[in-house]
């Protein structure tokens, strides 16, 4: 999720509208295969960070970054590019006016990019911020804000250069090794054959798991990872992990034994928030602690049993039943999880068979409680409705309601005589060409349906109809998964699969619309 910087950027050059949402709220979801239906793992996260802030939804070419081309990030990392960049499905923040919204530069980037698959099939999921190491372990590793890489950056080096999962966590942990990072964060990335977690804290140390297929957890911007043996043939940590840790006199652990609990000994204030606690609850439904009752033995991954011999990376989370596809959705539409400051929302499935159907990229933009998920085939999709990809105005805030537009109440700051930042009153104003946005759409109808006073029939209407819907993309699903099974003679593949997935989003679009406009 976004750094604190953008944050306040934001804030004090856009005036970025405040909700009773946290705007620290991603949360990633991982399920392995052996806990799911169709065999496939899953995993999923929601960037959050503010209400109404366009996002964009495209296929960056092949050959966008050239070999020996350097990468100029917005905070100062830099990266030299050793071949031509794969093409992969990417989201990112609206810079499609030349103007980058991350860094307020106008250098030629694509700022903000959070998850996608290229085609050589490699998945990466970015931007899940955390948070809360201790000032102890900070000192003695600190951030590198000059030219340590950013979590936003990390999808557009590893998709473009990388082809397989393991080739992509070693170039990732070579530039923490190198360089370090800007902020603390949890990645997943993955290919057919294996899925990888990666978790950084502090400016140079990590673990990075190989995730077993029997285990299941949740990431609401909060360390996962707790007793971890080191010696794992499935675990890479950095050189100084336990080292550092000792320097800052916060190390839980055996160093005789080389484990340590990563939690205890980098977060050791960590306590579960809310969505730990909707997670846990989602997960298993027999699950009634509150809270502040909630302990990283709960949800920690672990290596380590009772007895202290290394076993497959498990948690204590036991799903109560074969998660599908339809799961993975409504975990979005959950207390804390799902809500007005969701930008977008991905969903990744990917099956053990090696080909260019064996990853499957569900889509959403805006709120996950009013929303539609449309199936792509990554590997095959070269472009994306058009719709996805307008870049726009952005949503204004004032103090006076307009006579014209689609608006919702808000909340804003903004200097009084003393130049002291007070809160206002008054309402976000849509660009006034939202329905010729796929994000502004949703964005419109989730903030009607939260904040303009529909009554329960209306609200049940707006349910009944994305319902219906989401009903019409498992069915683009299974058009999906026919045409891959018996492709027709003398077509193209990629673009018979392409027109499915765009057909889908532009008639969800185009109901959508309908529906804003009948509530407005």
């Amino acid at each position: 999720m976004k750094y604190f910087k953008i944050i306040l950027s934001l804030t004090l050059a856009a005036m970025l509208c405040l909700t009773s949402v946290s705007a620290l709220a991603c949360t990633a979801i991982y399920v392995g295969a052996d806990l799911t239906e169709d065999g496939s793992t899953m995993f999923a996260r929601s960037e959050d960070i503010a209400n109404s802030y366009n996002k964009v939804f495209y296929v960056a070419p092949a050959g966008q970054h050239k070999a020996g081309e350097v990468y100029q990030g917005c905070y100062g990392f830099t990266y030299t590019f050793t071949k031509d960049s794969y093409s992969y499905t990417a989201f990112s923040d609206d810079n499609l006016s030349g103007f980058c919204p991350d860094c307020g530069g106008e250098h030629p980037h694509t700022p903000y990019q959070a998850g996608g698959t290229n085609e050589m099939g490699l998945t990466v999921t970015a931007t899940e911020t955390l948070s809360g190491a201790s000032k102890a372990i900070k000192a003695v590793d600190p951030f590198n804000k000059k030219t340590g890489i950013e979590e936003a950056e990390i999808p557009t080096v590893l998709l473009s250069e990388c082809a397989t999962a393991k080739e992509a966590v070693d170039l990732l942990l070579n530039i923490y090794d190198t360089v370090g990072c800007q902020g603390g964060s949890g990645i997943f990335i993955a290919d057919n054959t294996e899925t990888w977690y990666i978790e950084n804290t502090t400016g140079t140390q990590y673990i990075a798991l190989k995730l077993s297929e029997s285990m299941a957890f949740a990431v609401p911007n909060q360390s996962a990872i707790g007793l971890i043996d080191l010696d794992d043939e499935n675990v890479i940590a950095s050189d100084k992990l336990i080292a550092t840790a000792k320097e800052a006199g916060t190390f839980v652990g055996d160093e005789a034994a080389n484990t340590i609990d990563y939690i205890a000994s980098y977060l050791p204030d960590q306590a579960a928030n809310g969505r730990y606690a909707s997670a846990l609850k989602f997960f298993n439904a027999a699950f009634t602690k509150a809270q502040g009752e909630i302990v990283p033995a709960d949800y920690a991954i672990s290596n380590v049993d009772a007895q202290g011999n290394i076993v497959p990376l498990y948690t204590n989370i036991a799903p109560d039943h074969p998660f599908t596809i339809k799961d993975m959705i409504a975990y979005y539409d959950i207390p804390g999880i799902g809500g007005a400051n969701n930008l977008e929302i991905h969903i990744f499935q990917t099956f053990a068979q090696d080909g260019v159907t064996d990853t499957v990229e569900w889509v959403a933009m805006d709120n996950g409680c009013y929303n539609v998920f449309v199936p792509y085939y990554p590997m095959l999709t070269t472009d994306t409705y058009a719709a996805y990809q307008l870049g726009t105005a952005e949503a204004a805030f004032v103090e006076e309601k307009p006579a014209e537009g689609l608006c919702y109440p808000a909340t804003s700051y903004k200097p009084n005589e003393n130049m002291e930042w007070v809160q206002v009153e008054g309402f976000k104003v849509l660009p006034a060409n939202w329905a010729d946005s796929y994000y502004w759409t949703f964005d419109a109808l989730s903030n009607l349906a939260d904040f303009a006073g529909l009554t329960e029939d209306q609200l049940a209407a707006i349910d009944a109809e994305l319902a219906a819907l989401q009903q019409k993309a498992f069915d683009a699903y299974a058009a999906l998964q026919a045409a891959a099974a018996n492709p027709a003679t003398g077509t193209d593949l990629t673009e018979t699969c392409t027109d499915i997935s765009m057909n889908c989003a532009k008639e969800v679009h185009a109901a959508v619309v309908q529906l804003v406009n009948g509530l407005k």
